[in-house]
């Protein structure tokens, strides 16, 4: 066992608690975290954060952020963070028709591309984890 915090500037979603197992979304994929994982730090991609304690298994939508194992525990600093009862599923559906909506026009700045892939990909992680509790 090991301990978990996951915090984001508004909020801890969860602070010392002793988990047996920890996936998160990483950048280049998805990470697996057991006691005794060697120490690192990595970034995260939205999707979705689950962490085992004993049998049960909660999931938590993240978007962007740091995660960091240490011989502690692991750490993880998130933009926006979300457990599945703060989820809207309506008002998710509603985002991802509006982000591919908006990925399919013609003229897109950069920028803009940039800001409805990630309004795609939140959308999509909250309701993949909806759909898999």
């Amino acid at each position: 066992m090991f301990v978990l915090n996951l915090v984001t500037p508004d909020k801890r979603l969860v602070t010392d608690t002793e988990v047996e197992e920890v996936t998160v979304p990483g950048f280049k994929g998805q990470l697996d975290i057991l006691p005794g994982h060697a120490p690192l730090l990595t970034t995260l991609a939205t999707g979705i954060l689950k962490y085992r304690i004993k049998d049960k298994v909660e999931s938590v939508v993240v978007s962007w952020g740091y995660c960091q194992v240490n011989p502690e525990g692991v750490v993880v600093l998130a933009e926006t963070a979300e457990s599945l009862e703060e989820i809207d599923r309506a008002r998710a559906e509603a985002a991802l028709k509006v982000a591919k909506t908006k990925l399919l026009e013609p003229i897109l700045q950069p920028d803009q591309i940039a800001k409805f892939q990630h309004k795609l990909a939140r959308a999509s992680a909250r309701l993949a984890a909806l759909e898999n509790q």
